[in-house]
């Protein structure tokens, strides 16, 4: 992986709903390197304020290397995403990235279903742009609370089939998108997915009940967790796999999610304990 700390420059920051920003920055060895998926760790504080201290990881929602820019979706939940969506164009942001494992189409896949509720949206945004080129056609389905957590239209390619599902009906379908999912899963024959916990989860309920009827689809989740290094080194965000502890930062934040069991384990292994007795 070629990852690189970068002073990052400020495009523009532009507010797209009441609630969301799209954040726009000129990064050229980042965006040299970065693929849909893979995140960004962003200092969102004055480098001599440190407050906040930790970085964030934000996905990369647009990656645009030939003219060395990437492109975050933020909502603004805290100070941190509150002082980056209020810089100005040119201002300096201390950016490490690009970081953490990639979406991939499927070879001889030609069908991809996309499935993001929130701000989970961000990383799905990258992938749809890459997929005419890969020949891949795109459903992309948008869930939020309302219609302030949905991404406009304007932001998404073009080519791209666009459908969104709010839980108000202020937009799109009245419900969850996991109903869209439902509706769209036997056009598939590949899955990506982000978003909140609990709508990861019932996508995954989903995948399984339809795999039936349907057939099995190769899925991959985007998970995401509070880090601290975002480097693998302090264990702030590991999960509970079919493998065993990973790290989202490291060996995520993309797994195929029959390797997901929904249980997140805070504690960092015991690297030199003994192995346990046979049967144990």
């Amino acid at each position: 992986m070629t990852r690189t700390l970068e002073t990052a420059r400020v495009v523009r920051n532009q507010r797209i709903t009441p609630r969301l920003w799209w954040c726009e920055y000129e990064a050229p060895q980042i965006a040299a390197h970065a693929r849909p998926g893979q995140f960004a760790h962003v200092l969102c504080s004055e480098p001599q304020q440190l407050d906040p201290l930790l970085r964030r990881p934000l996905s990369f929602s647009r990656i645009d290397p030939r003219r060395g820019r990437v492109a975050f979706l933020l909502e603004t939940v805290g100070r941190g995403t509150a002082w980056l969506a209020r810089q100005p164009a040119g201002a300096p942001i201390d950016m490490l990235g690009p970081l953490g494992t990639s979406f991939e189409f499927q070879p001889g896949g030609a069908r991809a279903l996309l499935v993001g509720g929130g701000i989970g949206l961000a990383p799905l945004l990258a992938l749809a742009d890459l997929a005419p080129a890969r020949g891949v056609d795109v459903r992309l389905l948008a869930g939020g609370r309302t219609a302030e957590h949905v991404t406009p239209r304007a932001w998404v390619d073009a080519r791209a089939h666009y459908l969104a599902a709010t839980d108000d009906g202020s937009l799109g379908r009245r419900g969850f998108v996991t109903d869209l999912a439902e509706r769209h899963f036997g056009w598939s024959d590949q899955i990506f997915v982000c978003g909140p916990t609990p709508m990861m989860r019932a996508m995954a309920r989903l995948s399984a009940r339809l795999a039936s009827t349907f057939g099995q689809r190769p899925t991959f989740t985007s998970l995401e967790a509070r880090m601290g290094c975002a480097m693998g080194v302090c264990y702030s965000c590991v999960v509970k796999t079919s493998r065993g502890v990973e790290r989202v930062c490291l060996e995520g934040p993309v797994f195929e999610q029959s390797a997901l069991t929904w249980e997140w384990g805070h504690e960092a292994p015991q690297l030199d304990a003994p192995a346990p007795p046979p049967g144990a």
